[in-house]
């Protein structure tokens, strides 16, 4: 399995919609750490302390970019048009170090 990172946007004014669909996004996001695929996930907020956001960040492994954008074609935040869009682009951990690296990473 490789890594990728999802970046969901927010349209404006999305916090409403967002706090409606968010169990369901995050059920979603827990199954994926059960299967040891999440690294790391949470929403990027306007500015710290506000509770509005301009979007979320994902780093999973998926066994492909089609997997990866079958998932996030899923996402409920999407679905419910808290998100604009979403951008997924392959990553690769450079630091930590991970601890079962899945391909070689290059020099940061």
């Amino acid at each position: 399995m490789s890594l990728f990172v999802i970046i969901g946007h927010d349209v404006a004014g999305s916090l409403e919609a967002r706090k409606a669909t968010r169990e369901e996004h995050l059920v979603r996001l827990r199954k994926l750490d059960e299967e040891k695929r999440l690294v790391i996930a949470g929403p990027t907020p306007v500015e710290h302390g506000a509770p509005e956001m301009s979007g979320s960040i994902i780093i999973a492994k998926f066994d492909s970019l089609n997997d990866a954008q079958d998932w996030a074609s899923a996402e409920p935040y999407l679905r419910e048009g808290v998100y604009s869009h979403v951008d997924i682009k392959p990553f690769l951990q450079t630091l930590p170090a991970p601890t079962q690296p899945s391909e070689p990473s290059e020099p940061s």
